[in-house]
């Protein structure tokens, strides 16, 4: 009986992770799968259950990626506003440079239909809105954001506008177009 060969869980997870990424997960074939992640279907089956068990697996992956993404973005100034802003200008460069989002993908794909996916998805933008309001509630504090919008509703608003980002450039692959979305979202903060 032949051995199963050793592969390393993380390696491969992202190799779906992408597949699922470029192509959504209802085109996404578990022979996709297999061939991109270069390991047998019951290999496959014992390390990550069902397809869509890695599909979540794989959502939470790409999460955890934006997390960071936000969070180094963010760190970038000790100015709450400006980190707001960085947050927003890293969204356009990862738009730019990767053409989707598999956050943004997952909404329009699977959100009203998987209720799995959406509770993450909705986990998500919570963990977003309120890293946005935290600092816009600092902003207000420190007196540089003027504004007298509620803090929670904007930071709804703002990253609402960063799946708005993606949406652009998708549609479009327009930079200047992408780019004016970004600056425009900032532009609604003050107004």
């Amino acid at each position: 009986m032949p051995r199963n060969k050793e592969f390393d869980y993380s390696e491969k997870l992202i190799t779906a992770r992408d597949l699922f990424w470029k192509k959504g997960y209802n085109a996404t074939t578990m022979n996709d799968l297999v061939d991109a992640m270069e390991i047998n279907r019951s290999s496959l089956y014992l390390a990550y259950g069902n397809k869509h068990n890695l599909f979540l697996e794989a959502l939470t992956n790409y999460m955890q990626q934006k997390d960071r993404q936000y969070g180094q973005a963010a760190k970038k100034s000790d100015e709450p506003l400006e980190a707001v802003k960085n947050i927003i200008y890293s969204v356009c460069e990862s738009a730019l440079r990767d053409n989707n989002c598999l956050f943004t993908n997952s909404i329009f794909e699977l959100a009203l239909s998987d209720q799995e996916v959406c509770r993450l998805l909705k986990a998500q933008t919570l963990k977003a809105v309120a890293l946005f309001e935290k600092l816009l509630k600092q902003a207000k504090e420190n007196g540089t954001l003027q504004s007298n919008k509620d803090p929670l509703a904007l930071a709804h608003f703002l990253v609402s506008g960063l799946v708005s980002i993606y949406n652009t450039h998708i549609l479009f692959a327009d930079k200047k177009l992408t780019r004016q979305t970004a600056e425009m979202l900032i532009g609604s903060i003050s107004q």
